[in-house]
Formats: structure tokens, C-alpha cells, sequence
């Protein structure tokens, strides 16, 4: 075959190709020039990013079409007379579309199931009308109907609102005000959002789990399908104009992650790999007409597809599946503050608390690679500089999964373990880990040990005769949980640990900007992630300093400064973070990461082993 000059026009004279509607739409995307980070990495140039965030709909049913038309694509290149070079860079841009579409699958639809309850409190107080009417929105200044009278909202919740609405693309900043969006996607969605039923399951979680479970009564049969009549029919287009969600979107989002939860804790989520047959009758024997509607919502999510009269799992569900139960479960853990998302706009946070103890099995789940990284950290800290230790603590402790790995590594002759959390149901779990083999038998526990609260750590340590000085301590997302925290108190709290002379190794997501947020669509799923903890009183801050954004507002001095400030030195080879977010080098070199695993080291002992 003669070589052609361009390969979109080779690849689309094949028929697969052009029978291929989405792969038709990618390929010239994907075939355009790509690069290579000095880690290995492919990235997307600048504007081929922008343009495949923009008009390309990788979101469910779209991304399962698009996985398969990449799939699709490579093959028919393999095939063809490509020159090398340009086989390369193909390759490099299938996987850069792959990444953006995998990750999508994990991010996106817990900010749709957000948007929901966020956007159905605001139809029910008429904030979305107004924005409809095309007036602004001042959080300072909003006043509500409330019968013969006007209620003004409580300011600070309201700004978190629209600052996730905006981070969304759905509102516009306009100094201190917010206006909606002029994208027409933006609209629709608007019109349509109604407030959410009072009788409706909120979230729908248990009542699929008593589903798989064999446990459903009649009543609840009725409630969950009046709730999953509303699953739209698979997307089959491939043109947008834009990245912002639409009514369909937000509505697979939003049935989707209770189903997936309930599939995790029946044990109905491991090990489904593509092109595996999954049926109702597999989810449910007792009322498989209910489970078909879960087979719904699962094909409306493009993690499933009907081939040859049955429901087989897509590329896409095979990620979803197996990386999806984790970020889920964290996020609806604060699904309080939704039930009550009307009240708290009225009155303020108060006394709505979430309890961790619905969040320990998806906290391992998310947590366990960045243990993986700080463990590996921490024996190449030990072996480079000589350093011991004797004690190693895991605060917030989960079910111990830093300790579990810490453990099998070490084992317990020549280490004293303990484990510290402000919750019971946190250390329960651990105990009985403990109980099975998993942690080791000589592990202490430390139950109502607030993290931003390290005496109380230090004491129960004295009081087992343990000198702090040289422990290390391991802590998975944790410290941003210390309630109502200030610079200063952040701070504090790390002068505590640093001043009993414990090493600090943590795992914490990167606090993002609203510009990052918005400038990368759905490469993330920080916005939710970040509302939810806004919303509960904690709060998120970024690996390192970042300069004012210009949207949304500034972000909290970073972790390393806070530490600095406290007199810890940071061991920065021995730090490690995750992927970045943007799929394209910036100039200005800012491309923060999702989350980066900290390694803290007294001053003290910093100086002895020559680190300063």
C-alpha cells in the first residue's frame, strides 16, 4: 500500500474506522503531535486537551464507545503502512485520551451525584430561579421566602455552594456575586433540577443492598424503581460544544454511585473484567425485575453494554468496578450534610456531624497505593540514612492498612505498634483486623485521639513507657480533618508532634484551585471532594505555596508551610505525589498533583542524620 502523507486520512479510508462514529470523531485528535514528560509520561499539547475536553463526550456511555474506538484505532494502525514515528505518536495519544477517560470514570460521578442535592436544595429555596432570571447571586446579601417572611442564608455555606457550582462551570463569578453560566447546556440543566422527593431513598444504598441481600420488602421494591425509572437511555452521540453536565449526566451520577456502593459491600464489584456476563439474576435471584434496573443504570454508565442478547462489562466498567467503590464511599459518607443541605443554608453547619465509621472500608480502598509509596519512602529514608526507629503509629487509622503493610515488612520483634483515632467504629475495625492476623498482636490502641490534639497521643505513648522521641507516624488523609482549623492552629498541631520528636509521613490531597478546577474538567475529582469537607468544617490545603487564584477564593497556606512554621524539616526526596492534572505542559511550569505523600523530620534529628 502506498504510504499517504496524512494519517487521518489513512485511517479513515479503513471501513472499521469509518464505520466507527466516535473513532471517526477522535482520530485527529489523536493523531496529532504529543510529548513525552522526563518521567515517561505522554501528554496532550495545550490545545488538542482543550479541544478533546470540549467537544468530545467521554463521560459513561461515551467513554465506553471511546475506550472501544481507541482500541479500535491502534489495531487498524498496526495493520496500515504508518510510518514509526508516526505509530509512536498515535500510540502516545491514545493513551493520553485513555488516561483522561479512565480517570473520568472515578472523578465524575460523584460530582454529578452532588450536583444533585445541591442543585435540587437550591430549586427548593428558588436560588435556581433567580439565576435563571439572570440575577446575581450575593452570598453575603441572600435572602429567601420563607412564608410572610425573608430568611437570610448563612453566607459561608452559600459561598461553598457556588464556589462547587462554579468549579462546575455552572455559575460565573462577578466580583463578590454569582451569575449563571451562558452555556444553553447550563440552562436546560437548570430548568429541569426539581427539588428531591421527601419520601426519596437519600442515598439509595441501603435499599440496594438489602436488594442483593434477599431483604427487599414490597414498599421499598416500589421506592427503589420509581427512583430508577428516571435512568436515561445510553448517550449515543459524539458531538459537544462543551464540558459541563448535562440533565443526563447528572442523573447517571446520581443513581449510580449508591448502586455501585451496594454491589462493593455484597462483595459484587471484585474482579469484573471486561466482556464478563453480569445479569440480574447474578445481582438478585429473589427479585431479579429490580435488579434489572440496576442493569439500567449500569448500561446508562457505559459499564455494561447488551452484545448478543446479554449485559457484558465494558473496558470502562472494568476500571469502574475496580477503582470506583473507593472515592464513591468517601464522598456519600457525607451524604448528612446533603439530607440536610436546606436547613444548613438556613441556619449554618451546627451540629451536623458525619461519622467515619461508613468511611473506613472506602478509606483503605482509596489509601492503600499512597500507603504503599510512604512505606517505600520510609525504608529508602532508613537505608540512606541510617536512621531506626522502634515505634510506628498509624493515626486515623481506618482498618490499618499502613500498619498491615507496615507489619508485613517488618513484622513486631523489633517494632512497638500502635494505633490512634477519634473514633470508635475506626479502632473496632482495626481491632478485629487485628483479631484475624492482619495487624500485629503486639499493636496498642488509642481510642479518642483526635488527631488535632497530639497530647493525647503523646500521653497514651508515655503511658506505656514509650519515649515518642524518633517514633514514625503514618497518617492517611487525616489532618485535614482537624475541625475549624486556622493557620496558626495547623501549625500548633504540627509543633505538638514535632516537639515530642515523632517523624511525620502523610498522605494528603492537594488543595486545587477553582481555576485549576475548571481549566482541567473531570481530570479530577477534587471539586466534590473538597466541597464536602468545606461543608463539614474541615479543610484542604495545597502540597506547597500557590500564588492568589482568579477565581474562587485564595487558597490556606500549604502543608509544608504550616510544618515549617511548627520546625519540621521537609525530607523532600523522600516525598512522593501522584499523578499531575493537567495532560499538558503549562509555561508557567504550576501542575499541581492529586495528592502528595509528605515525609516530616524533627529539626533535631534532621541535623543529626545531615539533612540541613
Amino acid at each position: 500500500m502506498r504510504a499517504m502523507s496524512d494519517p487521518v486520512e489513512i485511517l479513515c479510508s479503513d471501513p472499521e474506522i469509518a464505520a466507527d462514529a466516535m473513532a471517526r470523531r477522535v482520530v485527529e485528535l489523536v493523531t496529532r503531535p504529543t510529548g513525552l514528560t522526563s518521567t515517561g509520561y505522554p501528554y496532550f499539547q495545550r490545545r488538542t486537551f482543550e479541544q478533546f475536553r470540549d467537544t468530545v463526550p467521554y463521560l459513561f456511555a461515551g467513554g465506553a464507545r471511546l475506550l472501544d474506538a481507541l482500541v479500535r484505532i491502534q489495531e487498524t494502525a498496526a495493520r496500515l503502512d504508518l510510518e514509526e514515528e508516526t505509530r509512536k505518536n498515535l500510540e502516545r495519544g491514545c493513551r493520553v485520551a485513555r488516561q483522561i477517560t479512565r480517570t473520568a470514570a472515578i472523578t465524575a460521578p460523584t460530582d454529578l451525584w452532588l450536583l444533585r442535592h445541591v442543585l435540587g436544595v437550591h430549586a427548593q429555596l428558588g436560588i435556581t430561579d433567580r439565576l435563571l432570571r439572570g440575577e446575581a447571586i450575593h452570598p453575603e446579601f441572600c435572602r429567601v421566602d420563607e412564608g410572610d417572611e425573608r430568611t437570610q442564608l448563612d453566607a459561608e455555606q452559600l459561598s461553598i455552594d457556588m464556589h462547587f457550582l462554579l468549579a462546575r462551570g455552572l455559575v460565573e463569578q462577578y466580583d463578590e456575586a454569582y451569575r449563571i453560566a451562558g452555556h444553553r447546556r447550563v440552562r436546560k440543566l437548570l430548568m429541569a433540577i426539581e427539588p428531591i422527593p421527601e419520601d426519596e431513598p437519600v442515598p439509595a444504598t441501603p435499599l440496594w443492598k438489602e436488594l442483593f441481600d434477599g431483604e427487599l420488602s414490597d414498599d421499598d421494591a416500589g421506592r427503589l424503581t420509581r427512583l430508577a425509572c428516571e435512568v436515561p437511555e445510553p448517550g449515543m452521540g459524539v458531538d459537544q460544544t462543551h464540558w459541563v453536565p448535562t440533565l443526563d449526566t447528572v442523573w447517571v451520577g446520581y443513581l449510580l454511585v449508591p448502586l455501585v456502593l451496594a454491589m462493593r459491600a455484597c462483595g459484587l464489584t471484585e474482579d469484573r473484567n471486561a466482556g464478563e456476563v453480569l445479569s440480574p439474576e447474578e445481582l438478585s435471584q429473589v427479585r431479579p425485575d429490580v435488579a434489572a434496573l440496576g442493569i439500567r443504570i449500569l448500561r446508562a454508565a457505559g459499564w455494561l453494554t447488551r452484545r448478543d442478547g446479554v449485559h457484558r462489562v465494558t473496558r470502562l466498567g472494568e476500571r469502574g468496578f475496580g477503582r470506583g467503590p473507593g472515592p464513591f464511599g468517601i464522598i456519600q459518607t457525607y451524604h448528612p450534610y446533603l439530607k440536610q443541605g436546606r436547613r444548613i443554608l438556613e441556619e449554618g453547619r451546627g451540629g451536623v456531624w458525619v461519622r467515619r465509621g461508613q468511611n473506613i472500608g472506602a478509606s483503605q480502598d482509596a489509601n492503600r497505593k499512597t500507603f504503599q509509596r510512604a512505606n517505600d519512602a520510609l525504608d529508602a529514608f532508613c537505608e540512606k540514612t541510617g536512621f531506626g526507629y522502634e515505634v510506628f503509629i498509624e493515626h486515623a487509622i481506618g482498618r490499618g492498612e499502613a500498619t498491615r503493610q507496615r507489619f508485613e515488612r517488618s513484622g513486631e520483634e523489633s517494632i512497638r505498634y500502635f494505633g490512634a483515632d477519634l473514633e470508635d467504629a475506626a479502632i473496632d475495625a482495626a481491632e478485629q483486623q487485628q483479631q484475624k492476623g492482619r495487624l500485629p498482636q503486639n499493636m496498642i490502641f488509642v481510642r479518642r485521639a483526635d488527631i488535632g490534639e497530639p497530647g493525647r497521643l503523646i500521653e497514651a505513648l508515655q503511658q506505656e513507657g514509650v519515649d515518642p522521641r524518633g517514633a514514625v507516624m503514618l497518617v492517611g488523609n487525616g489532618f485535614h480533618e482537624v475541625r475549624d482549623q486556622s493557620d496558626d492552629k495547623m501549625a500548633q498541631v504540627f509543633r505538638g508532634y514535632h516537639d515530642a520528636g515523632i517523624l511525620l509521613l502523610f498522605t494528603e490531597e492537594n488543595a486545587l484551585s477553582i481555576d485549576d478546577l475548571r481549566a482541567t474538567a473531570w481530570n479530577t475529582y477534587h471539586a466534590g471532594f473538597k466541597y464536602v469537607h468545606e461543608k463539614s468544617g474541615q479543610c484542604l490545603r495545597p502540597a506547597s505555596p500557590r500564588p492568589r487564584p482568579r477565581l474562587g477564593p485564595p487558597l490556606r497556606a500549604a502543608w509544608s508551610e504550616c510544618a515549617k512554621e511548627a520546625g519540621y524539616v521537609r525530607a523532600d526526596e523522600f516525598c512522593t505525589r501522584t499523578r499531575t492534572i493537567y495532560p499538558y505542559p503549562r509555561r508557567d511550569g504550576h501542575n499541581p498533583s492529586i495528592s502528595v505523600n509528605h515525609f516530616f523530620v524533627p529539626s533535631d534529628i534532621a541535623s543529626r542524620l545531615g539533612l540541613v
